[in-house]
């Protein structure tokens, strides 16, 4: 690739998306930057002979002349309109504790490119709304465990390819990991926590989810993937609920909420059939069937006080127990 070639194609990913424009000048400070010193003249020879083949266009109601593609361009376009550049800020802030570093790598170069042009429209109503939006967790947030990019090369590649892998697992409680042969059928990003769902060569047609920060190594074995007939993803998820399972059978929950903590049930139901009703003191009895999970659990008990398990009994009874534990623990001095 000759310098020439080289320089347009820089000359190119500097160009800015409709409405915004850059001059020769602006554009030749830029190349300047990264070490091509070229004259304005050069760089507007270069701009006309590529505006002969690209959608470039040349706003010359006020001088210096500024270029930039048109708005409507597409394919090789490297720039982004404002609402674009915006939505790719938003994404990098959300994305970065829950995506695959090795992924989130390789999208650094549209991030960076949507904070440039950002940062050009200077105190622009756009610019305002980026500096403005944060992306918050719901709860407590975590810090995302530390992931082999080895292993989770592996695994994705595995994926992408249909392959079959030897793993070492280290479970839970577990001082030394275990070689075994997985069939990886898919990931779920729970939080910070990514999940491989797959399933083991001693139980091929009983999928599970496991996290992928436990595996310490990861090869394929050669063979192709078997994958369990009528397995589909999404019924998994749903059937699984990709949480910590404390029985397969779900929960018909009923509980009294107080009024603080139970009127965002009202705008936001922790389940599609959920039957809430408002009662004459304020408070919200709520009836709903749920997964057995321990997450409902934890849920639950974010609420302290506020809220009153009532069925089923077994539920009850175990956070009447929990409640005693509480009492006898805060009791010490």
């Amino acid at each position: 690739m000759t310098d020439t070639t080289l320089r347009q194609l820089k000359l190119l990913e500097f160009l800015p998306r409709q409405p915004i424009k850059k001059s020769p000048q602006n554009l030749q400070d830029e190349l300047s930057q990264i070490g091509f010193e070229v004259s304005i003249r050069t760089i507007q020879r270069d701009l006309k002979i590529l505006s002969g083949i690209l959608p470039l266009v040349s706003d010359e109601r006020d001088k210096p002349y500024g270029w930039s593609w048109h708005k409507g361009a597409q394919g090789l376009n490297p720039a982004m309109d404002p609402i674009e550049a915006l939505t790719f800020s938003l994404a990098e802030e959300y994305l970065e504790p829950i995506m695959p570093s090795k992924n989130f790598k390789r999208m650094k170069i549209f991030f960076d490119r949507a904070n440039n042009v950002l940062n050009e429209m200077d105190k622009s109503s756009i610019k305002r709304w980026r500096d403005n939006v944060r992306v918050v967790p719901q709860w407590q947030s975590l810090i995302a465990p530390e992931i082999d990019e080895m292993v989770e090369a592996e695994i994705y590649d595995a994926l992408f390819n249909g392959n079959q892998l030897t793993v070492k697992y280290l479970k839970r409680g577990k001082e030394k990991p275990e070689e075994r042969v997985v069939n990886p059928l898919g990931i779920v990003l729970q939080g910070v926590v990514h999940r491989l769902i797959c399933t083991m060569e001693d139980s091929p047609d009983i999928p599970r989810h496991l996290p992928i920060h436990r595996f310490k190594s990861a090869q394929w074995n050669g063979e192709k993937l078997n994958k369990p007939k009528g397995f589909n993803i999404d019924e998994f998820i749903k059937s699984q609920n990709i949480g910590y399972l404390v029985s397969l059978k779900p929960i018909n929950l009923e509980a009294k909420f107080n009024f603080m903590t139970g009127f965002h049930l009202t705008e936001t139901p922790v389940a599609r059939d959920q039957k809430l009703k408002q009662l004459k003191d304020g408070s919200y009895l709520l009836q709903a069937k749920l997964p057995d999970t321990s997450q409902l659990r934890w849920w639950l008990l974010g609420f302290g006080q506020g809220v009153e398990v009532i069925k089923p009994k077994s539920l009850r009874d175990e956070f009447k127990e929990i409640s005693i534990n509480l009492v006898n623990i805060y009791k010490k001095k």
